[in-house]
């Protein structure tokens, strides 16, 4: 009987340490989701609202090429470019945006304004009881249109109770699909 014991002992010592071997790997994952920003979601013409700062996304335009009002002639998209078009104020001090970016499904995320000489709105400061229009542009693959969602955030990521708000575009697949195959060209921002 010692013997079946001890045997029974080493399996379940074997099991412990396995199971101490495990929870000690989620402890990175678990430190990591303690730092994520808190954030509120929403659709498209819905005011998304956190304590921080309010943001409703307008709409959106897809485009093949870009030009600037006063710039030197159209920057043509690898994929497509997409504008999004906002309002966004403080909710009680000044909020200075930052940290914008467009997610896919996947996981996948492009930052705003990813080519030189295109500057959005995405690092203006906002200031409370005032609704500021703005315009974010991404470009992004023709492929990645559908499920796309704009995430706003402060411009302080070191900050542990950061706010983002994250609003739906409401793309699916056959809209993407719509407007990749023929993304109209000539897309004007004004300065």
């Amino acid at each position: 009987m010692t013997r079946a014991r001890g045997i029974l002992a080493a399996f379940v010592a074997a099991g412990l340490c396995a199971a101490a071997m495990w929870l000690w790997t989620l402890d990175p994952k678990l430190r990591a989701a303690v730092q994520n920003p808190l954030q509120t979601r929403g659709r498209i013409g819905e005011v998304v609202t956190n304590d921080v700062f309010s943001v409703r996304v307008d709409r959106y335009d897809v485009a093949a090429t870009v030009t600037r009002k006063f710039g030197n002639g159209p920057d043509i998209a690898d994929g497509i470019f997409v504008v999004v078009r906002f309002r966004a104020r403080a909710e009680r001090e000044p909020f200075a945006m930052g940290h914008v970016r467009l997610e896919t499904r996947g996981g996948l995320s492009y930052d705003e304004g990813g080519r030189g000489g295109f500057f959005g709105d995405a690092e203006k400061t906002y200031q409370p009881m005032l609704w500021t229009p703005g315009t974010l542009l991404f470009e992004i693959p023709k492929d990645r249109l559908a499920g796309s969602r704009v995430v706003f955030g402060q411009a302080d990521p070191l900050n542990q109770l950061s706010a983002e708000a994250v609003v739906d575009l409401g793309i699916d697949k056959a809209t993407a699909a719509r407007l990749a195959a023929r993304p109209p060209a000539g897309y004007e921002l004004g300065d």
